[in-house]
């Protein structure tokens, strides 16, 4: 049997910026394929009428990345071609276990406090299913935090994404087109109060890298190059959802669905981690 999705802090009164809980619980209900969030429970027999009646060799597909590479386009390009995927995204899970907006998280109980919770959804979404988790992650989902308040690499988090045969894609981008795609952005809060974006990002970069099954080469940076910088052309996301499922069905010895709208192709810009 499947854990149910419940809270798993007491938390104060939703801040009226959050989504709201019934629009978290939709999503949620959606990915799990229940209506009611609180008391799903998916017995055996259910799961593999569901899932085609071979869950014993599907596994959970996990895409990980940096803020604004665009894990979120990919994976609901993922579960759009294929039905049999069910979406979590980790960010919204948060926000439902905590009852208000990821920046009202930290801004409240800090850093240290987000990534304790974001493990225990990690848990709960690789639990969720026998096979055919699609977890779309945070771009923080690799660090924890030292004594020191540092970020490390995150041995439990990775941990608890591979359970259930979980396979982790990292769609590695410029970072120049990840500042391009987050700049301004409100919801999305400030990573660390004395380091700079491109500093963070060169640290956890290895850390992307050594979590990852397969890293996949989404391209550099879409305006115009300057003298200090050489542009890559960037993939097209509908591009980078075929590499992604083309390798996920070659890893499980899944077939795809007679109708995808995909062509399945394993290019020489993916990368199979060993």
């Amino acid at each position: 049997m499947s854990t149910p999705v419940r809270k798993l802090h007491g938390a104060p009164a939703r801040d009226a910026t959050a989504p709201t809980r019934r629009a978290i619980e939709r999503r949620v209900a959606r990915a799990v394929g229940a209506r009611d969030v609180r008391s799903r429970a998916v017995e055996v027999d259910d799961a593999n009428d569901l899932f085609g009646g071979d869950v014993a060799r599907a596994a959970n597909l996990i895409v990980i990345g940096g803020r604004g590479c665009g894990k979120s386009s990919v994976c609901r390009r993922l579960a759009a071609s294929d039905k049999r995927f069910k979406l979590f995204s980790l960010d919204d899970l948060i926000v439902y276990e905590a009852g208000m907006a990821i920046p009202d998280i930290v801004a409240r109980h800090g850093w240290r406090y987000f990534r304790d919770l974001e493990y225990e959804v990690c848990v709960k979404a690789g639990r969720a299913f026998d096979g055919w988790t699609l977890i779309d992650a945070g771009g923080g989902v690799v660090t924890d935090l030292d004594e020191n308040d540092e970020e490390m690499y995150s041995e439990r988090k990775v941990a608890a994404l591979k359970q259930n045969n979980g396979l982790i894609v990292f769609l590695d981008r410029d970072v120049e087109y990840l500042v391009q795609r987050i700049e301004g952005d409100v919801n999305r809060p400030d990573l660390s109060a004395s380091k700079g974006f491109r500093e963070i990002m060169a640290r956890r970069l290895p850390w992307y890298r050594r979590a990852a099954d397969l890293v996949v080469d989404g391209g550099g940076f879409p305006g115009d190059p300057d003298e200090d910088f050489q542009a890559k052309k960037v993939i097209k996301k509908k591009r980078l959802a075929s590499r992604i499922a083309a390798w996920y069905y070659n890893q499980t010895g899944q077939s795809p669905l007679e109708d995808h709208w995909f062509q399945l192709d394993l290019p020489t810009v993916t990368t199979e981690n060993k």
